[in-house]
């Protein structure tokens, strides 16, 4: 019996090795690591999990966005973008932006387009002015849940998450948006990042299908 942690973050992982290991997962059998069910199963059975090739962003719109708010998007974040394209995970479980309009979005934009216009209207003017010129968002993981997380970069060259919750603001408004504004939000690569997120589609899958609690 195989043990099914092997299929989460190995150390030092790049975001490349990340999605192959995602690749690997969708492939494997869950009868060789669990013996909860009886029967030979995989996720690539199942498309809510299958990962999808969506385009490649042309390297001249990340010139001109540079360029418009001065900025440096991370060369890693190009490279992904650019050379290996933007993908999705199921319906939208992991979503790294593709559409030209909004590949990168700032959080006034980010809120809007998420329907969190209330929470928009209850940032103090000064934080939102400061927070849309300093995160860059670039995909979403969980939409319409009570996990939904945004992915960014910063002016700085950091990644993050942000979490929000529909049924809870007042969390965003009082440790979320805060933490981001006097930078003690926790800080990823891209690399942790995407691990961190593959990981999480595959717990949650294990558990959506049983084989964990």
């Amino acid at each position: 019996m195989k043990n099914y942690k092997t299929l989460l973050t190995q150390k030092g992982e790049t975001w490349q090795e990340a999605l192959t290991r995602y690749e690997r997962f969708l492939k494997a059998d869950m009868l060789q690591y669990f013996t909860v069910k009886d029967y030979s199963y995989t996720f690539s059975e199942n498309e809510a999990y299958l990962l999808h090739q969506d385009g490649k962003v042309l390297t001249r719109f990340i010139r001109n966005f540079s360029e418009e708010h001065n900025i440096n998007v991370p060369d890693n974040l190009t490279d992904l973008m650019c050379n290996y394209g933007t993908f999705t995970v199921g319906d939208s479980l992991l979503e790294i932006f593709n559409q030209a309009d909004d590949t990168f979005m700032t959080l006034s934009e980010i809120l809007q387009s998420y329907n969190y216009d209330s929470l928009l209207a209850e940032i103090g003017p000064g934080m939102l002015k400061s927070l849309n010129g300093f995160y860059f968002f670039f995909g979403i993981s969980f939409p319409q849940t009570d996990q939904t997380s945004f992915l960014y970069f910063s002016k700085a060259g950091n990644f993050g998450i942000m979490h929000l919750s529909e049924n809870n603001h007042e969390e965003a408004l009082r440790k979320t948006l805060p933490s981001m504004f006097n930078g003690s939000i926790d800080k990823f690569t891209l690399d942790s990042l995407i691990s961190n997120q593959i990981d999480r589609i595959i717990i949650n899958a294990l558990m959506v299908r049983g084989y964990i609690d």
